[in-house]
């Protein structure tokens, strides 16, 4: 199944249906999806989500990001989880648009960003996202985002999974599916640069600006589970979030191959 949802201007989008879990099941179609910001969303790419179903935004931007550029979702309802500080993201960008990051930097992207330490850092806005989902109505697509739907769109679209039972393989499998169109991106940044600063980027650089490394998701999970035992541990402990719950969340969000 071709999971990619091809729009006129938001980037890395795509639905999560279809994702199998350990026990049989997959996430059901049409009710979770992803994306990159949807600040510059048209209005063609506005209907073609509604008519996916997408009732529910989640923006993980900062709070900084979310003012800077922000949009409307008048089909349904927006939820700000922010899953990054106001001050990292605003120093970032400072340190981006004069030219301070190293080629280092941008390989080690989850290390300089804080990505890696989402899940104790920014355990309130995962809880915001859990609590979304528990909200969804039966009929209501859930949609993901933040700048480029890849890093903290990651986290806590594999933590979504994690809690659905949806395996390992699957949500790498998933999480690399940003690098399809890495390179289109890449060139992109690597444009905008030279002409928004008159600076040149290398695309290796910029490579890790627009795609993901698959070891940076497993240490994130790896890491969880040894902090908490598993991420359902992680949600038991830190989100208050029980086996009953997560059952619930499964009926909500799971389907038998076929359905």
């Amino acid at each position: 199944m071709d999971r990619v949802v091809r729009l006129e201007c938001v980037h890395n989008a795509r639905e999560l249906g279809g994702l199998p879990t350990a026990d049989g099941r997959q996430v059901a179609r049409r009710r979770l999806f992803r994306s990159g910001s949807l600040h510059e969303m048209s209005e063609a790419d506005r209907r073609a989500l509604e008519s996916m179903g997408v009732r529910v935004v989640i923006d993980v931007r900062s709070l900084f990001e979310q003012e800077r550029q922000p949009y409307e979702w008048p089909a349904g309802r927006k939820v700000a989880a922010p899953l990054a500080d106001d001050e990292v993201v605003a120093d970032i960008f400072r340190r981006f648009e004069v030219g301070e990051l190293s080629e280092l930097d941008f390989e080690n992207w989850w290390t300089l960003t804080g990505v890696f330490d989402i899940p104790i850092e920014h355990h309130s806005s995962v809880g915001s996202i859990f609590g979304a989902l528990q909200e969804a109505g039966p009929g209501e697509g859930v949609l993901i985002h933040c700048t480029g739907g890849k890093d903290r769109t990651g986290v806590a679209v594999a933590l979504v999974l994690s809690a659905l039972g949806v395996t390992r393989e699957a949500i790498v499998e998933d999480f690399l599916l940003t690098n399809a169109e890495a390179k289109e991106r890449a060139a992109e940044f690597v444009e905008w640069m030279r002409l928004a600063t008159g600076r040149a980027m290398s695309a290796e650089r910029a490579f890790w600006l627009a795609g993901v490394k698959g070891e940076w998701i497993e240490t994130l999970l790896q890491r969880t589970a040894a902090a908490y035992g598993s991420v359902t541990g992680y949600l038991r402990e830190e989100l208050g979030i029980g086996s009953g719950e997560l059952a619930t969340l499964q009926d909500r969000f799971l389907e038998r191959p076929g359905a």
